[in-house]
């Protein structure tokens, strides 16, 4: 069982970890752009939904940490940032 206060609190997810399950997750779907992100959004909002999580609080919780990482990893996902717009955008 997945611990709510552990998804949406800031502390859930260690950046490194985040960083390498994002990689998977866009090196993975590999399908025409539109239904590459289609998809993801689709398998986030069906996860959210078994898990009894609404969708806004964890787009909300990752918006608050993606800001708040102006320290060491603020490069790495500035690259996540990059290598999901060279794999996805560069095909749009």
């Amino acid at each position: 069982m997945i611990d709510r206060d552990k998804l949406i609190g800031m502390a859930a997810t260690h950046p490194v970890a985040m960083r390498e399950a994002m990689y998977r997750v866009i090196d993975r779907t590999q399908d025409r752009p539109e239904v590459q992100l289609q998809a993801m959004a689709m398998a986030l909002v069906a996860s959210c939904d078994a898990l009894n999580v609404p969708v806004r609080d964890l787009l909300d919780t990752v918006d608050v940490m993606m800001r708040d990482l102006n320290g060491p990893f603020v490069n790495t996902f500035d690259a996540l940032r990059e290598y999901a717009r060279n794999e996805i955008g560069g095909r749009l």
